[in-house]
């Protein structure tokens, strides 16, 4: 079968709940989609196709008043569930208005931060309450949001170019992580979990300078799950650090990747401003290579995967075929990655 670019049946990053507001709508495309989303009276999100059923005109173009979203061209009215209540042209008090309907995408808040579920049939949304993605928090805490940016590639690209161990050494040379002058072998060990794969708890690398300044027994582990999600849990003693990248498709050839952050401790609040702005200069490099990278795949070059340092991109294709597969034929997703030690130079 032929790979889809786009996963459904997934939920996917919108964005950090601070960029939608009560009373405010926010108007994104997410896998060719357009969407509007908003918050209702009880300051719950919600996610609706952006288009007037009556002419097409984008509702993310109209009023909203935090309970009702009014269409700029005919003033036709919808609440938050996608029912119309209002049309003000027509003469015809008997019609019921509610039967006209705007799709309603599933929506959560999850620790502050906004998801929406991409079903493949719309009439068909009984997988919403599946891998919900867990963001490692109790509920009532939430991530401080740190970067967002518009990868000119798309997913596949964009997620490989995530889950890459061997680009950090080259893209990301800085006084506060390591040089290429300073490598290493790196041995990891791998195994399969939910809709991905992790890479176990461990030490991180002596070579890695963003983690010597973190001590009381410092460990790491890293976990991808589809359709583009890597969080990295890092133990300080009794404290840790959730560390966040979520890669969300725009369309074909864009990718938003948004990074949020969470830690418990208490000093990072003092630092957080150059915290932060490290963490969007790291990001920055990766947007900077991907620039290039776009200018070299307009000649559509022949690419390959090579070796162990490539073996996640190889399982990342391979789960995407196995949830494809489970969703046509309505089976069981199975994880298709292996247990393995990887290898690798850094």
């Amino acid at each position: 079968m032929t790979e889809s670019l786009f996963l459904k049946n997934l939920w996917y990053f919108a964005m950090h709940g601070s960029f939608l507001k009560q009373g405010k709508l926010v108007a994104k495309e997410i896998l060719g989609e357009k969407v509007v989303f908003g918050r209702d009276e009880n300051d719950v999100p919600f996610a609706l196709r952006d288009n007037c059923p009556h002419r097409g005109v984008p509702l993310s173009k109209g009023w909203y008043d935090g309970k009702c979203i009014q269409c700029c061209y005919h003033g036709w009215k919808f609440d938050n569930t996608g029912a119309c209540t209002s049309i003000p042209a027509l003469a015809d008090d008997k019609f019921d208005t509610r039967k006209i309907k705007v799709f309603k995408y599933p929506c959560r808040e999850v620790n502050g931060t906004i998801w929406i579920y991409v079903p493949q049939n719309k009439a068909d949304l009984s997988g919403a309450d599946q891998w919900v993605p867990n963001l490692l928090l109790s509920p009532e805490k939430k991530f401080l949001f740190v970067e967002k940016v518009t990868m000119p590639a798309d997913i596949d690209h964009s997620v490989i170019g995530l889950i890459d161990p061997a680009h950090v050494t080259f893209v990301h040379q800085s006084w506060y992580w390591r040089s290429s002058k300073n490598l290493r072998l790196k041995e990891k060990k791998f195994e399969p979990v939910d809709l991905g794969f992790k890479m176990s708890r461990h030490t991180p690398s002596s070579n890695s300078k963003g983690y010597s300044i973190l001590k009381g027994g410092t460990s790491t582990e890293i976990n991808f799950q589809l359709p583009g999600i890597r969080t990295e849990h890092i133990q300080v003693g009794e404290n840790e650090i959730v560390s966040i990248t979520c890669l969300t498709p725009i369309n074909d050839h864009e990718t938003e990747l948004n990074h949020i952050f969470y830690t418990t401790l208490g000093f990072v609040k003092f630092i957080w401003w150059p915290l932060r702005q490290l963490g969007k200069q790291f990001i920055h490099q990766d947007l900077g290579i991907f620039r290039k990278l776009g200018e070299g795949l307009q000649s559509k070059p022949t690419l390959m995967l090579l070796g162990e340092p490539d073996a996640q991109a190889r399982w990342y294709h391979e789960l995407k075929r196995q949830w494809d597969l489970s969703q046509q034929n309505k089976t069981p997703f199975v994880n298709p990655v292996e247990p393995k030690t990887l290898h690798w130079i850094t």
